[in-house]
C-alpha cells in the first residue's frame, strides 16, 4: 500500500466522536508529560483525515482512530521516557536542537515495516506503515537514539553525530582519567598526555565503505581500548620497574603526547604504533577500526 492516499472527506459520526474523546480531549494531557520531559513546550498533530484512509476494515485504527492516534503519541512519550533516562540532559538538548519547531506529527510511511521515527523540516515525524497502522505502536520510539544521529544538522552543530558524541561522553572521558594515571605511572612522567582526535576520527570513519556500520555507538569506547593497549605494554614490560626503559621511551617521545588516530592504509596488518615528530601514535584504518586492538602497541619497545 502506497502512502500517499487522499484523505477521507469526513470521518463517521462515531468516529468522530472516538477523535474527540481518545484523541483531542486528552492531547493537552500528553503536551504536559512533553513540557516535563523536555523543559519547552511541545505540540502534538496528527489529521485524522490523513490517517483514515490507511485504517484497514475492522481493525483498531477503523473502529477506535482516536485511540488510536493516542496510543502513538503515548507510546512515543514512554520511548522518550525510557530514551531520557540514558542519555540524559544531552538526549534532551539533542532532541531540542535538531527538532526546533518542537512538533511531534503521525504520518504514513513505508520507512518502517511496522513504526519508527524520523526528523524532518525541524519535526519529529511518527511514521506507521500504511499496511499497519496500530501494529507494534509501543515500539515507535524504540531507535530514537539513531534518529537523532542521522537526523538534519543545524549549520553551527557539531560534526560529530549524536550517537559518537553520546559514545565519547559515556564510555571515554569517564574512563580515560583512570587509565592515563596508570599511564602516567608507569612512565613516571605527571605530564603524559592521551590526544585522540575525534573529530578527525569521526571524518575518516563516516561514509567509508570499508568502516563498521556501528563506528559511531562504539567510537568512545574504541578509542579508549588502542590508549589501554598501550598502558598494557607499559605494565607487561615493567616500565615503572625500568629506568631504561623509562629513558627511553622520555628521549624517543619526549613531547610526551600518545596521540590515537585513524589513517588511510599502513604497510601491514591491522594496527601499527610509530613516533611521530615528538609524540608516538597508535594508528589503525577504517577498515580495520576495532579490530585486534589490544595488539595495537605492540611494537612500542621495538619503535623507541
Amino acid at each position: 500500500m502506497s502512502a500517499d492516499k487522499a484523505p477521507a472527506e469526513k470521518l463517521p459520526l462515531a468516529l468522530r466522536k472516538n477523535v474527540r474523546d481518545g484523541w483531542e480531549g486528552k492531547k493537552a494531557d500528553l503536551e504536559a508529560k512533553l513540557l516535563e520531559q523536555l523543559g519547552v513546550a511541545w505540540t502534538l498533530e496528527a489529521n485524522p483525515l490523513v490517517i483514515f484512509p490507511y485504517a484497514e476494515e475492522g481493525s483498531y485504527g477503523h473502529h477506535s482512530l482516536g485511540d488510536c492516534i493516542f496510543a502513538y503519541f503515548d507510546g512515543f512519550i514512554y520511548g522518550l521516557g525510557n530514551f531520557l533516562q540514558y542519555h540524559g540532559d544531552s538526549g534532551k538538548d539533542e532532541l531540542n536542537t535538531v527538532c526546533p519547531t518542537h512538533t511531534v506529527t503521525l504520518i504514513p510511511s513505508t520507512k518502517f515495516s511496522y513504526c519508527g521515527t524520523e526528523v524532518a523540516d525541524g519535526q519529529l515525524r511518527l511514521l506507521f506503515h500504511p499496511n499497519n497502522l496500530g501494529s507494534n505502536i509501543s515500539n515507535v520510539a524504540q531507535l530514537l537514539a539513531e534518529t537523532l544521529s542521522s537526523a538534519p544538522q543545524p549549520d553551527s552543530a557539531p560534526s560529530l553525530s549524536y550517537a559518537a558524541r553520546h559514545s565519547i561522553k559515556t564510555e571515554y572521558t569517564p574512563k580515560v582519567t583512570e587509565l592515563l594515571e596508570k599511564a602516567q605511572k608507569c612512565l613516571q612522567n605527571p605530564k603524559l598526555e592521551f590526544q585522540p582526535d575525534f573529530d578527525a576520527i569521526g571524518a575518516k570513519l563516516k561514509g567509508n565503505k570499508d568502516a563498521r556500520d556501528d563506528w559511531e555507538t562504539n567510537l568512545g569506547g574504541f578509542t579508549l581500548s588502542y590508549f589501554e593497549s598501550f598502558v598494557s605494554v607499559l605494565e607487561r614490560e615493567k616500565f615503572a620497574e625500568d629506568e631504561l626503559l623509562r629513558e627511553g621511551f622520555a628521549e624517543a617521545v619526549e613531547k610526551g603526547i600518545v596521540r590515537f588516530r585513524v589513517v588511510d592504509k599502513l604497510p601491514s596488518g591491522y594496527n601499527e604504533i610509530v613516533l611521530d615528530d615528538g609524540a608516538v601514535a597508535i594508528q589503525t584504518t577504517p577498515a580495520n577500526w576495532g579490530t585486534n586492538i589490544y595488539h595495537a602497541a605492540e611494537k612500542l619497545v621495538d619503535i623507541l
